[in-house]
């Protein structure tokens, strides 16, 4: 009977350990090395440079020119088309808010920036019209575009987002959830 016991709390203990790694890996996000991953575009993590056609031809030219080129040198050249890559699909931060989120459906009508609301929208009262935001809870990340105003009401309000936006974030029944918004430049 113990033997059993023992054998359950092991187990237990094992799928604990398993839940709780991958709870903080998503947390920690699915960048945790590259500092600032919610500042780049969705496209640089499920394709890399070789799918830029610039870049490879640029790397086709470097080949030709350097047609003994080391191990070691093709490697760095790899490595800084890989950061040339990033650098292409990263927006700098202009500012910063953090907050609570709701998410409104808006969606065919035509919002206070004077743009129809299709897709990946917010509402704010604070950023200008058109800005490109990062909008980050739990790990997971979404860039959405500010075609209304709102949200009024609560002043812990910061955003009000389309129903995609917000189920990318977390699912529609949470109906509030705390973000940080990274207002970019494009």
């Amino acid at each position: 009977m113990s033997n059993d016991r023992t054998r359950r709390r092991r187990t237990a203990a094992v799928i604990i350990t398993v839940l709780l790694a991958a709870g903080t890996a998503t947390a920690a996000g699915a960048h945790p090395d590259i500092a600032k991953w919610w500042q780049y575009d969705k496209d640089t993590w499920s394709h890399t440079w070789r799918h830029h056609p610039r870049l490879v031809r640029e790397y086709r030219e470097w080949r030709l020119r350097h047609e003994y080129a080391s191990l070691g040198d093709r490697r760095y050249e790899r490595r800084t088309m890989r950061r040339r890559h990033r650098a292409i699909h990263f927006h700098r931060a202009i500012s910063y808010q953090t907050g609570q989120a709701t998410w409104y459906d808006g969606t065919g009508a035509y919002g206070a920036c004077g743009k129809p609301l299709y897709g990946m929208y917010a509402a704010s009262r604070t950023l200008p019209c058109g800005s490109l935001v990062s909008v980050r809870s739990n790990g997971r990340y979404v860039f959405v575009h500010v075609l209304d105003r709102g949200p009024y009401g609560s002043s812990s309000r910061i955003l009000d987002l389309s129903p995609r936006a917000f189920e990318a974030l977390a699912p529609l029944g949470a109906g509030v959830i705390w973000v940080r918004a990274v207002h970019l430049k494009p």
